[in-house]
């Protein structure tokens, strides 16, 4: 007789695989391609301390002082500091290709945001 495994037993693999992926996967990004070439143009910490009951919504933008000599984007990452319950991050404006950036960063209700942004460009 062959070996297979009874519903039950996948119903609870299943659900253990979503559990772990909730619990304990972040709310990471990566928006283009870190190339060899590429030049770190910013690292920062984006946080909003947390109020029970309310999402809560942070803006980051980035923008270079000098858009003569501005680098263009080629990558941003975004890491989500949190183990759990981590802020959604949108990436609304600019990005790779363009001289700047904007990125609005929503909590899960009742709590903070806590994200790493790091953009590339050459």
């Amino acid at each position: 007789m062959g070996k297979s495994i009874s519903a039950v037993t996948f119903v609870a693999i299943l659900f253990c695989g979503v559990f772990l992926t909730t619990v304990y996967g972040g709310n990471n990004y990566l928006w283009g391609e870190i190339g060899p070439n590429d030049y770190h143009l910013a690292k920062d910490t984006v946080s909003k301390a947390f109020f029970v009951g309310l999402v809560q919504h942070k803006k980051y933008v980035y923008k270079q002082s000098n858009n003569l000599d501005a680098l263009t984007i080629t990558a941003i990452r975004v890491t989500d500091k949190k183990k759990n319950n981590g802020a959604t991050a949108v990436l609304v404006a600019g990005g790779p290709g363009s001289k700047g950036a904007t990125i609005e960063f929503t909590s899960e209700r009742g709590y903070g945001i806590k994200d790493l942004v790091e953009i590339w460009g050459r």
